[in-house]
This record gives structure tokens, sequence and C-alpha cells, in this order.
């Protein structure tokens, strides 16, 4: 029974690492940078754009709290 148990700990140190490693590995290599996404959003989103995006949030608002009262 004691063998399982080491057994289960040594792949989970081993996933661990390996997905530390990957981590650590994208973040060196700017994996997880978007900044240019980010300024272009803010520069080149038009009134119509941001108009879209709150009608949208408006939406999602209701049909959850219609869900709710259907609950």
């Amino acid at each position: 029974m004691s063998g399982i148990l080491w057994l289960e700990l040594v792949v989970g140190i081993i996933t661990s690492f390996t997905l530390l490693g990957i981590f650590i590995w994208g973040a060196k290599n700017d994996q997880f940078e978007d900044g240019e996404k980010m300024m272009n959003g803010l520069l080149f989103d038009t009134q119509e754009d941001l108009d879209d995006k709150v009608n949208k949030e408006n939406k999602v608002k209701e049909l959850k709290k219609k869900k709710l009262e259907n609950s």
C-alpha cells in the first residue's frame, strides 16, 4: 500500500515541476505578453464597438436575471 502512495507522490512531484517549468519557459519567451492588443483596443475602438459591448453585457445580465427568476 505504501508503495502506491510513494508512486503517486513521485508522479505528482514530477508533474508539478514539469508544469512549473513549462510556465516559466512561456513567461521567459513572452508567451503571455499581449500589450499591443490591449493598446490597439483602447486606441481603435469606435463608439459603435463600445455600444455593442455594453448592449451585449446588458443582455447577459438580463438572461442571468431571468434564469434566477425561473429557478
